[in-house]
C-alpha cells in the first residue's frame, strides 16, 4: 500500500453538495482506504495500491462530477513524492523577495513542454520560475493592492488543466501525514 494524496480541481468542501464526508465515501467507495481530508478544498489523503490508482482517479473523477455538476479532475501525488519536492525547496530560489503566496501549480502528467520558463505577468505580480517532474513553482505579490495568480495564463500556455495549491498547503499535509 502506498499513502497518495489527492487534490481535487476547484471544489470547496460544503459547496454544491460536496461535504467532507461525501467526499470520504466517494474515495472509500472507489477502493481507498484510510481516507482522511484536509483543508477546506478538496485534499484527500489515502492508502491504494499503486496499479489500483488509475481505476480510482477515473471512478471518483466522474462521481464528484455527478456530486458537483461539472467535470472535476483529481491530480495525485504520492507522500514520496511531495517528500521529494519539499526535500528539493524549490523556493529557495524565489524570485521575488517578497512573496505573499507560493504555490505548486500540478498536471496529471509530465510538464507539458509548451511551458517555457519563466513566465512574467506583465504587472510585476506573479512569476512561474521552476519545474518539477509533474508540477510548475510560482510566486505571487501584490501590486498596487492586489494580487493575481498565473493559474488560467499556465493552463492556457500548456494546453491542459492543472490545479494549483498553496506551497504551505503541501507541507503542513506532508507534516502531518509523517
Amino acid at each position: 500500500m502506498t499513502t497518495h494524496v489527492a487534490f481535487v480541481r476547484a471544489v470547496m468542501i460544503g459547496r454544491e453538495g460536496l461535504h467532507r464526508e461525501v467526499l470520504l465515501d466517494l474515495f472509500g467507495t472507489a477502493g481507498a482506504r484510510e481516507v482522511h481530508s484536509y483543508i477546506s478544498t478538496g485534499n484527500v489523503s489515502f492508502e491504494l495500491d499503486d496499479a489500483r490508482l488509475p481505476d480510482l482517479v477515473d471512478d471518483v473523477e466522474r462521481a464528484v462530477t455527478d456530486v458537483v455538476g461539472r467535470p472535476t479532475e483529481v491530480f495525485v501525488r504520492s507522500l514520496e513524492e511531495l517528500q521529494a519536492t519539499i526535500e528539493r525547496d524549490p523556493f529557495a530560489t524565489s524570485p521575488f523577495t517578497d512573496a505573499q503566496e507560493s504555490l505548486v501549480i500540478m498536471f496529471r502528467d509530465a510538464v507539458p513542454a509548451a511551458l517555457r520558463l519563466p513566465i512574467e505577468s506583465t504587472r510585476g505580480d506573479w512569476t512561474v520560475f521552476d519545474a518539477g517532474p509533474r508540477e510548475v513553482f510560482a510566486v505571487c505579490r501584490d501590486v498596487d493592492g492586489r494580487r493575481q495568480t498565473p493559474g488560467g495564463v499556465v493552463e492556457r500556455l500548456a494546453g491542459e488543466r492543472m490545479t494549483s495549491r498553496a506551497w504551505s498547503t503541501i507541507e503542513r499535509i506532508v507534516a502531518k501525514l509523517t
